[in-house]
């Protein structure tokens, strides 16, 4: 009689699961580049959003199979151009559950020209395709899981990014953005020369077309180089760079330097020529 019972209700619960998974359908997966910029001839990184657009029933419960769900989910990136190198190994993300979303950092080699460049994410994954039983009155249950793959085309834009250049302006160094995009916690470290050399100049930000200035002493000399080294941050990059310049100080020709002492000594002559006159008289 109690195993009675115990068949029922198992037969109960094995209908109850069966009508939960016939309620829903396959992972429906979209894949999404946001915020993939890369700058040319650097690493840098692909944003993904992995999103499974199956939603669920709102009645269902904690212990309720759900055939939409995505198992064993693995990513792979593979370039459609020989240029642009994925370099991460395949990303192993576990389940992604109905309407749920992920995302995800990829690693790449930007190809030396800006642009746009195709990248293949391939998703491959199992999925509860359905429940199978056989027996008569012990019945076995099967779960029949499925394999599949699906491959979406992303498109990742290439810019040239910061290009920090050094420059001398009369009083001050200036570290000016020649690229396309803002150069983020900027900080500088003038190694050469000796009378210059300084440590942890914090600029800030750089936007595009933008310059902040590094005031410094006079130099003697008539050229001077100077030696920076700049750290900054390109997107998702940090970046270490080292730029030179060279500070020419305003020194007068050598002619006129030496008409210095004659002009002057003319001037000496010409304002104390009264007081010669008296002590001649």
């Amino acid at each position: 009689m109690e195993l009675t019972r115990l068949m029922k209700l198992f037969a109960l619960i094995l209908a109850i699961l069966l009508v939960s998974l016939t309620a829903y359908g396959r992972p429906d997966l979209t894949v999404e580049s946001v915020g993939s910029e890369l700058d040319a001839g650097r690493v840098g990184s692909i944003v993904l959003s992995i999103r499974n657009a199956q939603t669920n029933s709102t009645d269902e419960t904690p212990y309720t199979l759900n055939s939409s769900d995505a198992i064993s989910l693995v990513l792979r990136a593979v370039s459609r151009d020989d240029r642009f190198r994925i370099l991460s190994e395949p990303l192993h993300l576990g389940s992604l559950r109905s309407g749920s979303e992920i995302r995800v950092e990829i690693a790449a080699l930007a190809g030396e020209d800006i642009g746009v460049y195709p990248v293949d994410i391939i998703l491959s994954y199992m999925w509860l395709s359905g429940i199978d039983t056989s027996g008569g009155r012990s019945p076995e249950v099967y779960f029949l899981y499925e394999n599949s793959t699906d491959v979406f085309h992303v498109e990742v834009k290439v810019v040239s990014g910061p290009v920090l250049s050094l420059i001398y302006s009369g009083s001050s160094l200036e570290i000016r953005n020649l690229g396309d995009r803002t150069a983020k916690n900027v900080s500088v470290q003038i190694d050469f020369p000796l009378i210059l050399r300084r440590s942890g100049i914090e600029l800030g930000e750089i936007p595009p077309g933008r310059s902040k200035g590094i005031e410094i002493p006079r130099v003697e000399e008539r050229e001077c180089p100077v030696v920076c080294r700049v750290n900054y941050t390109s997107g998702f990059t940090e970046v270490s760079t080292e730029l030179a310049t060279v500070i020419r100080a305003q020194v007068l020709p050598r002619g006129v330097i030496l008409l210095i002492p004659m002009i002057a000594a003319a001037l000496y002559v010409i304002l104390r020529r009264d007081d010669l006159r008296r002590r001649m008289r």
